[in-house]
This record gives C-alpha cells, structure tokens and sequence, in this order.
C-alpha cells in the first residue's frame, strides 16, 4: 500500500549528509546500472550474459529470414502470423536496447557537472552547482491494467526543492545512490522503505512527476487502440487487395 500523506513541499529535515566509508569516493566519479538489480527482462541467465555483437547478428539473421518470409509467400500469411512475427521482433528489439542500456548507460560526476548517459548521444548534463541534494522514493506505478506496480526513483532537487532531474533507478542500490551523493558533496535523502502514491510525491517534489504518469491509464487505452489500428492497416497493405 502506498503512503498516502500529501506533504506541502519539501521537508528539508529530511536530508542527512554523506559520512564515514560511505563519503570515500574520487572524482571523477562513475557508476553503472547493475542488470543483477531490480527486475529481469528474461529470467535466462545465459541470454544475459550474450554479447551485443553476438546478439545484433541474430537479430541480423533473423530479420533476413523475416524479410524472405515477407517477399516469398507473404500474400497467403495470416494475419495472426503476421502480427507474432511483428510480436517476436518488437521483444528482440526491447531485449536489444535493454542490453546496450546496460553496456553504455553511465552516471559520471566530475568537479563541475553530473552526466547521465542513457545510450551513445543520448545523455543529460546538470551543473553540480545547481544540485541541493538527492532523493529517493520508491513510486506507486499502479495501473488497472497492471495493479500493485512499484518503481524506485532517483531525484536530484535544486535549492527550490523541486525536481532538476529524475531517473529509474531499478537498477542501482542504496549504496550507489550515498556514494553519488557524496561525489557531488551534497545530503541525501534515501526512502526506499515505503511506496508514495504520484499525488503524493507531485507535491512533495514540484517536477517530479510528469504529465504522462499523471495520465497512464488513458495513455495506454490510446497506445493499445493506436498499435491495433496501425499493425492492421500495415498487414492489410503487405497482403495486398484480396481477389
């Protein structure tokens, strides 16, 4: 059940600093997302451990034999086929991109910024001086199609208390998130233990809490009618006017 108190801003008491073992770090400062942490994609374990390179070249010789399928006898494949053949690679393209996070995503702090780089050209820059302090929550993600959902959080707040960056953090632990803290020299709050509720932490944390999440369920109704909707018209032209 998520903790349902809807704090009026920022509780600063909250934030205790960094000491002992704990504030031992050197700058630059670096950390990875860990895929031992938080939830699997697969529960494969050899899947897991197959290189980047290895898997494109599946996924290379798995289109090839797709694109033969399409161009030899796509006319008299069904549509059921077709869609779990669309089906199988959206879940390889997901498994891909899943583990190239896991090969490139890094947090690095140096003395005058925290870099957040999610894929190769995809990464956020935030000046260490406009950093007050981290915060954790672990967020109720619940959805009437996915009931009892939880995610945990990373937040880095400005002297205003509201939000300056956010990210999921499934996949680091409690450690990485002091040993960030005192890489960028400021307090940390780290409250794991309770769900909040997206109200809840909206009012704690202006900007923590994106319109998108305010809006989840209606948002997936509209995706899932949108992918319906689009895979048929896509399978309808492939498959040519029927005689």
């Amino acid at each position: 059940m998520p903790h349902d108190s809807t704090p009026r801003g920022y509780d600063w008491s909250r934030l205790q600093p960094v000491v002992g073992e704990l504030a031992k770090v050197s700058i630059p400062f670096e950390i990875r997302p860990n895929p031992r942490i938080g939830k699997p994609f697969f529960r494969t374990g050899a899947l897991s451990r197959i290189s980047l390179g290895l898997a494109a070249g599946v996924v290379a010789l798995g289109a090839a034999l797709q694109l033969g399928l399409i161009h030899g006898g796509l006319k008299s494949l069904s549509p059921r086929a077709a869609g779990y053949a669309l089906g199988f690679v959206i879940i390889v393209v997901l498994w891909l991109l899943r583990q190239a996070y896991f090969q490139e995503a890094i947090l690095r702090v140096d003395s005058t910024a925290l870099t957040y780089r999610i894929l190769p050209g995809i990464a956020r820059r935030i000046p260490r001086a406009t950093i007050a302090g981290v915060v954790l929550r672990r967020v109720d993600t619940s959805t009437s199609f996915a009931p009892g959902q939880e995610s945990k959080r990373l937040f880095l707040i400005d002297n205003n208390g509201r939000c300056l960056f956010r990210m999921n953090a499934e996949h680091f632990d409690n450690l990485d998130a002091y040993h960030l803290a005192a890489a960028l020299a400021v307090p940390i709050d780290a409250d794991w233990d309770f769900a909040v509720s997206r109200p809840s932490l909206g009012a704690e944390i202006p900007g923590a809490v994106l319109w998108p999440e305010r809006h989840v369920t209606a948002l997936a109704m509209i995706g899932t009618l949108a992918v319906i909707a689009i895979g048929s018209i896509v399978v309808t032209l492939m498959q040519g006017p029927a005689r």
